[in-house]
């Protein structure tokens, strides 16, 4: 085991009050726990991001994201970024959006709850290659229960170590059960939850830039007019 999963889990067992040779929680617990936590903060919050690259057809509509990944962050084409517009809105802009036809990308169409599949606008004559960051989920924390060692290690920022380690102790509390220790699993979790939303504010200012419509920033601007003074929808072959 890592000394980094080694030093969470001994912090979390001191405030557990579960440093005796029998401990109450066995080791592989608490490392399930751990990948718990891990797993949750990376579910809403793109602390894990991927690059790729993906190479448009001539005629082809829909592209899959690479295996793994949770949704698109962002896209760009020769340079350029790319916005990334939820289907519902470009419909409203432009109903007959999918017969436009181009040389050049303008954007990236999405199911703003399922962003696995993209589309990219309009359909291109030529073949584009467009590169793409993606956010994935970690690979959960195995354990070797021959070896006693994990079969993985955490992969998101030493940075939130702290955090996990609450969310540990807050899940561990639950296991007693009594009006005292569901007490003291609430504040770890809030002090969890902390943790948790620095996260968030880091990662919406890290995407501020990036010109996207889905719903990360917590809102959808409206693109007529275009990017550059033009119908947004008024393509140039």
């Amino acid at each position: 085991m890592a000394q980094r999963e080694l030093d969470i889990l001994a912090d979390a067992r001191v405030t557990l009050n579960d440093t005796s040779d029998v401990p109450r929680w066995s080791t592989e617990r608490l490392l399930g726990f751990l990948s718990d936590a891990q797993e949750d903060m990376c579910k809403s919050i793109p602390l894990l991001t991927h690059k790729s690259v993906i190479n448009t057809v001539p005629g082809q509509e829909e592209y899959n994201l690479p295996e793994g990944s949770m949704y698109l962050i962002s896209a760009s084409s020769a340079g350029i970024a790319l916005p990334i517009i939820p289907y519902d809105m470009i419909e409203r802009d432009n109903p007959d959006w999918d017969d436009d036809t181009s040389s050049v990308l303008s954007a990236v169409i999405v199911n703003a709850l399922s962003q696995q599949v993209i589309r990219p606008y309009p359909l291109v004559s030529v073949s584009k290659p467009i590169k793409i960051r993606y956010q994935v989920l970690p690979v959960r924390l195995g354990y070797d229960s021959v070896t006693k060692d994990t079969i993985e290690e955490l992969t998101i920022s030493d940075m939130w170590d702290s955090g996990l380690k609450q969310y540990i102790i807050g899940m561990a509390f639950l296991d007693y059960g009594d009006e005292s220790s569901i007490a003291r699993s609430q504040m770890a979790m809030s002090l969890y939850n902390n943790e948790y939303s620095k996260a968030m504010k880091l990662s919406k200012s890290s995407f501020s830039k990036v010109r996207r419509t889905t719903g990360f920033q917590g809102k959808v601007a409206h693109l007529r007019g275009g990017l550059d003074g033009s119908s947004c929808f008024g393509f140039r072959s």
